[in-house]
């Protein structure tokens, strides 16, 4: 008797409109939360290497053609 009885209000309850409302209420807004961190943080993770990345290719190219342009002196010196 009492496990048809538990039964019976546990799907009272899980069937509510109210509690329905609410389980929806919830889900969507933690998938909104969960949207905006992820979209924030790929963003600043994206801008990050791409300012760091450019920074050191800058200065590669940078001491690559002052390179170039020491042996250059130094072959026409020969």
């Amino acid at each position: 008797m009492f496990l048809s009885n538990f039964i019976y209000i546990i799907k009272r309850v899980l069937t509510s409109p109210s509690v329905i409302a609410i389980v929806i209420a919830a889900i969507l807004y933690l998938s909104l939360v969960f949207y905006i961190l992820n979209y924030s943080k790929q963003k600043k993770t994206y801008t990050r290497k791409k300012s760091k990345n450019t920074k050191e290719m800058k200065k590669k190219e940078k001491e690559e053609s002052e390179a170039d342009e020491d042996d250059g002196e130094k072959e026409k010196d020969n």
